[in-house]
């Protein structure tokens, strides 16, 4: 079993992700730019903050709660991920994100250590040798849409936290 837990902060703007050995399952704000939220990461209350939870294909979502408000699943949508792969004297890294297709772009900062093969579960990516090296990685992942509907206030304050916890399985 994997789960997946969220806080949202809302008030003031000054102020997680889960995942098991055979499966992934993890959440997050969508602070991207063009992304529902339209880059924000601080709410207002009474306003509906969009989360990214990405899983494999493994993995089933068996429940979704929230500790005030409501949470509900809005659909999926395809977002392009860069990142850094960091490879410790291997020939095997981890993306953050479970991959929906090949990586589509990959640069070696320094030491290259080959071409990059994305394995079967989507989140493996394997070099052609072993080594210490740094790559910058580009792919499309797959992420279940969750609306979290804020109240105006709880308990009579104006500046609070929802936590969502986002509950699945793995296959």
């Amino acid at each position: 079993m994997a789960n997946a837990t969220i806080r949202v902060q809302f008030g003031n703007p000054d102020g997680s992700n889960g995942s098991d050995a055979s499966g992934h399952l993890s959440a997050e704000v969508d602070t991207r730019p063009s992304g529902m939220n339209g880059g924000r990461s601080s709410f207002s209350p009474g306003e509906t903050v969009y989360i990214l939870v990405y899983k494999t294909d493994n993995v089933s979502i068996t429940d979704t709660i929230c500790s005030a408000g409501s949470l509900s699943a809005q659909g999926t949508t395809v977002v392009t991920v860069s990142e850094e792969l960091m490879f410790e004297d291997a020939d095997t890294a981890t993306l953050g994100k479970p991959a929906r297709s090949n990586l589509s772009q990959s640069v070696w900062y320094g030491r290259s250590l080959g071409a990059l093969t994305l394995q079967s579960d989507k989140v493996t990516v394997k070099a052609s040798s072993k080594g210490v090296g740094v790559a910058k990685v580009s792919y499309d992942a797959l992420a279940l849409v969750y609306a979290l509907s804020s109240p105006a206030t709880l308990n009579g304050e104006t500046d609070f936290s929802i936590l969502a916890l986002i509950k699945g399985s793995a296959s």
